[in-house]
């Protein structure tokens, strides 16, 4: 995707400063008094210059995604004058790996378009009000005027899946526990059959955005589900069956009788069911933008058989017990085998049907959200 603009560093200033007191603000915890010992005093620095790091680094981020975040100082020796570059500790960091860091307490960590908490940033997962991407503020409490504010652009690439899957089938249920005298488990039921693909509209077109020139845009019914994606990374459309309920887990052995009794074998695990037929899928993409083709998929597979169920565990042992004061310990019953697994789904369901179309697609993207406008001809 290409940057329609870049916002500069002092629009986003006078963006995050224009809410006040509105700007959702959260101090950062320390890992506790023990950690907080043994990180630096910053009275005895003269803090030059502020810096915000993310783990992983991250310049653009996908709505919804969370990174861990904290910060970097150069900062001036107040005696030797010496110039070093400090760092804060991690929340609930050992007093070991606190040494020589910053506590995190000595800032002030703020959010937009999202909450940080912990040192952790949470963007706000909801496409269309992140239209402007996130910020992150911090500050030094001992000097104000040290701050940092780094601004990351929203990224679409994440959203590469669009449409609805038909239901999982159910797990089959659990078999029963052996009797006490060491009965075997019973064995688990199988799994359901997985639910047959829905009957989905979707409509494709290219949008812009206050940062973006082109961007891809899906229009998803029944749900009436909107959501943009990265042109580059691509979009796949589904509407494919179910996947076949897991077999159920076998139950477990039961408690060996007395005297030495063995534990009951575990039951055997339930039979995986197949999966549901694919559904039906209608895509229109718009016809000024024959690019999409290539740039949207179809899914209308079938689901996937279920997984095997667990073989129940073995029953323990009868206890270890005395049957008279002063007579020998009689020893415990050995411990039953575990039952085997059960049979993997082996049927895939049916493909469903796919039909795609070349129209004029405005009629369905009236109304968009604040900030989304379709291109010009």
């Amino acid at each position: 995707m290409n940057l329609r603009h870049s916002i500069s560093y002092l629009a986003i200033t006078a963006l995050l400063s224009a809410s006040g007191c509105a700007f959702i603000t959260r101090l950062t915890t320390a890992g506790g008094a023990d950690a907080a010992a043994f990180t630096v005093d910053l009275e005895k620095y003269s803090i030059k210059h502020l810096s915000l790091a993310t783990e992983p680094a991250k310049s653009s981020l996908c709505p919804g995604a969370e990174i861990f975040v904290h910060l970097k100082a150069e900062a001036l020796e107040l005696k030797g004058s010496k110039t070093v570059t400090l760092e804060t500790a991690a929340l609930n960091a050992s007093a070991e790996d606190s040494r020589g860091k910053m506590d995190p307490t000595e800032f002030v960590m703020a959010a937009r378009g999202g909450s940080i908490t912990d040192g952790v940033f949470a963007s706000n997962p909801e496409i269309f009000a992140t239209l402007l991407g996130f910020d992150i503020r911090a500050t030094y409490r001992l000097d104000t005027s040290k701050e940092v504010v780094q601004h990351f652009t929203p990224d679409y690439s994440c959203f590469r899946v669009a449409g609805l899957p038909g239901p999982e089938g159910n797990s089959g249920s659990s078999g029963s526990q052996g009797s006490s005298s060491g009965g075997a488990g019973s064995m688990g039921g199988p799994g359901g059959a997985g639910g047959p693909g829905p009957e989905v509209i979707a409509v494709v077109t290219i949008v812009q955005t206050p940062l973006y020139e082109r961007v891809g845009l899906v229009h998803i019914s029944p749900t009436d589900k909107l959501t943009l994606f990265d042109l580059d990374t691509g979009l796949t459309v589904t509407a494919r069956g179910g996947r076949g309920g897991r077999g159920g887990h076998g139950g477990r052995g039961g408690e060996g009788s007395k005297p030495q009794g063995s534990g009951g074998p575990g039951g055997s695990g339930g039979i995986g069911a197949s999966g549901g037929p694919g559904g039906r899928l209608l895509l229109v993409l718009d016809e000024r933008y024959p690019e999409l083709a290539d740039i949207v998929g179809i899914d209308v597979a079938g689901g996937s058989p279920g997984n095997a169920g667990m073989g129940g565990s073995g029953g323990s042992g009868s206890p270890a017990y005395n049957a008279c004061s002063g007579c020998p310990l009689t020893p415990a019953g050995a411990k039953g085998p575990g039952g085997p697994s059960g049979s993997p789904g082996n049927i895939s369901g049916p493909e469903g049907n796919a039909e795609t179309r070349h129209e004029n697609v405005k009629e369905h993207f009236t109304g968009l959200p604040e900030g989304i406008r379709l291109l010009d001809d």
